[in-house]
């Protein structure tokens, strides 16, 4: 796929158009109830900036379902590429969400724990968004067209994995605990992103490369 397919994709709205806009429309809204019902009450802004990116990653998760999957299996354009875009669609929607609600939350934070917090809980989330599109991508490998409805549970299991192993606390409030978790958090977004990346790589590509050793 080159550039310029991409952006005829991008301009033209098919690429918004072949994403399920219902679960991140869902997370959009439950993101404004949230802060509605906070009514401006930013005191935890670590708890809810936790429950926001939760909330976020939960219609991520659906970013990667796709009926009609079998039929692009045979188009030219690769697999990797067709679900890097999807992803992109996906962080188009996230990415603005989650920066309004940092606006919203870091400005009631101590001065010079702002740039941490802000950075430590936007780790979390990619780290979080990571392994569901991860996960979505190996299920789709599977045979699963519609992998999304896997991430929900995948996602609420771990959260309660971490909260629960008290040699290493990985949801921890501002203290001395904050980097060291965050390390952690970062080591986990850095093997979803290479479980991701090899969930992408093309099936016949290995095929491909045999056939021009021989």
């Amino acid at each position: 796929m080159t550039p310029s397919v991409a952006r005829e994709l991008v301009r033209s709205g098919h690429l918004v158009r072949s994403l399920r806009l219902a679960p991140f429309a869902t997370s959009a809204a439950a993101v404004a109830a949230y802060l509605a019902a906070r009514l401006g009450d930013t005191h935890d802004a670590i708890g809810d900036l936790r429950v926001l990116g939760l909330l976020l990653a939960l219609g991520s998760g659906y970013a990667l379902d796709d009926s009609a999957a079998i039929t692009l299996q045979a188009s030219p354009y690769g697999l990797a590429r067709r679900t890097g875009l999807r992803i992109a669609g996906a962080a188009a929607v996230v990415v603005p969400v989650w920066a309004a609600v940092l606006a919203v939350y870091l400005p009631s934070a101590p001065a010079g724990e702002r740039w941490s917090l802000g950075l430590g809980l936007t780790t979390e989330l990619a780290a979080a968004v990571t392994v569901l599109w991860a996960v979505a991508a190996w299920a789709r490998r599977q045979g699963f067209d519609q992998p999304g409805i896997i991430t929900t549970p995948v996602l609420l299991a771990a959260l309660l994995l971490a909260a629960s192993i008290p040699q290493a606390p990985m949801l921890v409030g501002s203290g001395r605990e904050w980097t060291p978790a965050h390390l952690r958090w970062s080591g986990i977004a850095a093997a979803a992103t290479c479980a991701l990346v090899a969930a992408m790589r093309d099936p016949a590509a290995r095929w491909a490369t045999r056939g021009r050793t021989r």
